[in-house]
């Protein structure tokens, strides 16, 4: 039970969603290169210093091989990533844009305490869509990794330092 707990933990903090701030570059069905699997990884590391969730589909696939991803595992990956991806990055990109009103409006004189909860209430309806997306990755990950794969994972995330401490043994 210990060890589930710990798995289950492992798939919360791993949430993953590829992103990139700007724009969706990769939402086709076919499959990444390493190189672009690279770039995905750097903007996610980018958008977790923004404080959203650490994303991790980019090194899931970047260790297929150690992870024994079967083919159906990583086709759910490629599907989720055409069907969220897109949608994922509006999602966030319209949380930035709402954060940064936010901003400008606290600072406005003009500006109503009103007003600011309204404001305020829309980011949190945004990181709430932006939470049903991560989710939707995370339970795909609980539905389809296998035992085996949850302690190859713990592997490679051991050579992250920032996410490494999150695996309890």
């Amino acid at each position: 039970m210990h060890i589930l707990f710990n798995k289950k933990l492992i798939i919360f903090v791993v949430c993953c969603v590829i992103s990139n701030p700007i724009h969706a570059k990769h939402e086709s069905g076919h499959d990444l290169s390493d190189e672009e699997w690279e770039t995905i990884k750097n903007n996610v590391e980018l958008i977790d210093k923004l404080n959203y969730m650490p994303t991790l589909l980019p090194t899931i696939m970047k260790n297929r091989d150690v992870l024994q991803l079967t083919e159906e595992q990583i086709r759910s990956f490629r599907s989720w990533r055409k069907q969220y991806y897109g949608y994922m990055v509006r999602v966030m990109n319209e949380l930035i844009e709402k954060r940064i009103e936010f901003k400008k409006a606290a600072l406005d004189l003009d500006t109503t305490s009103e007003y600011l909860h309204l404001l305020q209430n829309n980011i949190f309806k945004q990181q709430k869509e932006l939470l049903e997306i991560k989710l939707s990755c995370r339970q795909m990950l609980v539905d389809t990794f296998t035992d085996d794969q949850w302690d190859n994972f713990a592997f490679v995330l051991s050579e992250h330092p920032k996410l490494a401490s999150f695996i309890q043994h």
